[in-house]
C-alpha cells in the first residue's frame, strides 16, 4: 500500500483493537490478512551470519482484514487520506476492488473502511456501491460530503475506538 500503510497505521491499529473486543466477547473472527514478503539475505563471512540486503512484496495481498461473524464471511481493506475535501480513487488498487468483488458476488460481506484525518471521520463503503460509483461517475475520488451522504459512519461505540461490526451485520448486502 506504499505511503497509504504508513499514514493509515493508527488506523489498522483500530481495527485490529476493535477485533480483538469482537472476538473476545465470541462476537466475530476476524484477522489481519499479512502481505508476503520475499527476503533477500547475504552471507557475511565476518559475522558468520546471513544478513538482509533486500524485502519485497512476494505478490499483490488480498486486503486487510478478513475473518467470520454471525456465519458472515467478512473482508475489508482500510484507507486513510490526510486530504481536506476527498478520498483519491486510485489509493483502492485494482486487485482489491477485485478481490473485495469476488467476495461480494460469493455472499461475503466486502467493504472499505475510508477515514478522513481532516475530520476525523470513518465512513464504511460497500464495494457494490464503490464499483457502481466508478462505473458511473467520471470523477477520480470521493468527496466527503459523497461518503457523508452514500455510506454508515463509524463510531465509537461500547469501548470499541471503530466500532464497525453492528454496520457490517445489519445490512442485507
Amino acid at each position: 500500500m506504499g505511503t497509504t500503510a504508513n499514514r493509515g497505521k493508527y488506523l489498522e491499529e483500530w481495527v485490529e483493537q476493535a477485533n480483538q473486543c469482537y472476538n473476545a466477547r465470541k462476537m466475530a473472527v476476524i484477522t489481519k490478512i499479512p502481505t508476503p514478503w520475499k527476503v533477500q539475505r547475504n552471507f557475511k563471512p565476518y559475522t558468520k551470519q546471513y544478513e538482509i540486503t533486500h524485502a519485497f512484496p512476494e505478490k499483490k495481498s488480498t486486503v486487510d482484514f478478513g475473518g467470520t461473524a454471525a456465519n458472515q464471511s467478512i473482508w475489508f481493506d482500510v484507507k486513510a487520506t490526510k486530504l481536506l475535501t476527498n478520498f483519491p480513487l486510485r489509493n483502492i488498487h485494482e486487485h482489491q476492488r477485485e478481490y473485495l468483488r469476488q467476495v461480494h458476488e460469493q455472499g461475503g460481506k466486502a467493504f472499505i473502511l475510508i477515514h478522513s484525518e481532516h475530520l476525523k471521520k470513518t465512513w464504511l463503503l460497500w464495494i457494490q456501491d464503490l464499483l457502481h460509483f466508478i462505473s458511473t461517475e467520471k470523477r477520480k475520488s470521493l468527496t466527503f460530503e459523497w461518503l457523508q451522504i452514500n455510506c454508515v459512519e463509524v463510531k465509537s461505540n461500547r469501548g470499541i475506538i471503530l466500532d464497525y461490526l453492528p454496520i457490517v451485520l445489519q445490512q442485507e448486502r
